[in-house]
């Protein structure tokens, strides 16, 4: 049961980190658009925590059914974030799953520059469906920061945020696991 709890608040921690970049996105446009870059930062130590003292299989859903959670429970939620949350959880376990066994950097480092994906999705509808996300904008921002954020949405500089997202989501977890050891308290636990 301690165990669960301690989970439980490393991945709250993880989607605390979210909700404070997101929070940032009031301030300015440019901080909720392209938040995925500042996040991949930020959210790196709580993932690397929960992966290093509690390397089993289900780390990445457990964060990323969270954030999706959080999200719908205060109205910021739409089916391309579940998709992503959904999507890039399952991908992330199942690369900790063949590259690291739960156990090793390589694959806590490629699992968690996928995660750093996942807010890609909730500001993808921007992209896709641009003139319902603009109304929705305005209702809520108002006219001047809808304005503003539609000079940022050119497909250049969404692809330079998803790789710039990528290389500092792998560049931090790597420092992070530098002296990678993640937890003998899970060496009972069965490999797959």
């Amino acid at each position: 049961m301690e165990g669960a709890i301690k989970v439980l608040l490393l991945a709250l921690l993880y989607v605390a980190a979210f909700f404070l970049v997101e929070m940032l996105g009031f301030f300015h446009p440019f901080a909720w658009t392209y938040s995925a870059v500042f996040i991949a930062v930020i959210a790196a130590w709580p993932y690397f925590k929960l992966c290093q003292r509690f390397p089993m299989p289900g780390v990445a859903i457990i964060c990323a059914v969270l954030l999706l959670m959080c999200n719908f429970l205060i109205g910021e939620g739409h089916e391309y974030f579940a998709i992503g949350c959904v999507g890039f959880g399952c991908l992330a376990e199942v690369l900790r799953k063949f590259l690291g066994n739960y156990r090793d950097k390589k694959g806590v480092i490629t699992s968690y520059a996928v995660m750093s994906l996942i807010p890609f999705s909730m500001t993808c509808v921007l992209w896709v469906d641009y003139k319902e996300a603009m109304e929705l904008v305005i209702s809520r921002m108002g006219d001047i920061w809808a304005a503003v954020m539609g000079r940022m949405l050119s497909k250049y500089m969404l692809m330079s945020m998803i790789v710039l997202t990528l290389v500092l989501a792998v560049l931090t977890m790597w420092i992070l696991t530098r002296n990678w050891r993640p937890s003998d308290k899970y060496d009972g636990y069965p490999r797959m």
